[in-house]
């Protein structure tokens, strides 16, 4: 099989697999040298279909993005690196990211997203434990939580 027909196979498989579906640049990677394709031909392939719009990172991060809302909200430093595990390019990984709000404005939604509308030490302790697994660091959440009792039973969108 020559490069000319292995490159049209590949592009052939790529845009068969993508269908009306969003997937990264990374993933698409993945997938062609899984089914076997060279990584110049999978790369070549890659950036064509970037190039045509079938794939398009920043799209494909906001699949990401959404679902780390609300109970599952995390730090900038978490979904950066959900991004990058999702296939998508860095450079546009941490575009995007620089675009997200502080880490400061999504732990109080977070906070508030948990519903809770009392304050005990064992609510504490439940609120910073989720914000840390969520990425958050202690010092971050902590001084949110205190902002969070201020503004607790007043105004609860985090301004």
């Amino acid at each position: 099989m020559t490069d000319n027909s292995a490159y049209r196979d590949a592009l052939s498989a790529a845009i068969k697999h993508i269908g009306i579906a969003t997937y990264s640049s990374g993933k698409i990677f993945v997938y062609l040298t899984g089914k076997g394709f060279p990584e110049d031909i999978a790369s070549a392939v890659v950036s064509e279909l970037i190039e045509r719009e079938y794939i398009n990172d920043r799209k494909a991060s906001r699949k990401v993005i959404i679902s780390r809302t609300g109970k599952k909200q995390e730090s900038r430093d978490y979904i950066l690196k959900r991004l990058l595990a999702a296939g998508i390019a860095s450079d546009v990984a941490e575009n995007v990211v620089s675009e997200l709000e502080s880490d400061s404005k999504t732990c109080y939604s977070l906070y508030v997203s948990l519903g809770f509308e009392e304050d005990s030490d064992e609510i504490r302790s439940e609120m910073i434990d989720t914000a840390l697994r969520r990425g958050y660091t202690y010092e971050l959440a902590s001084a949110v939580y205190n902002l969070w009792i201020d503004n607790l039973g007043a105004d609860t969108s985090g301004n």
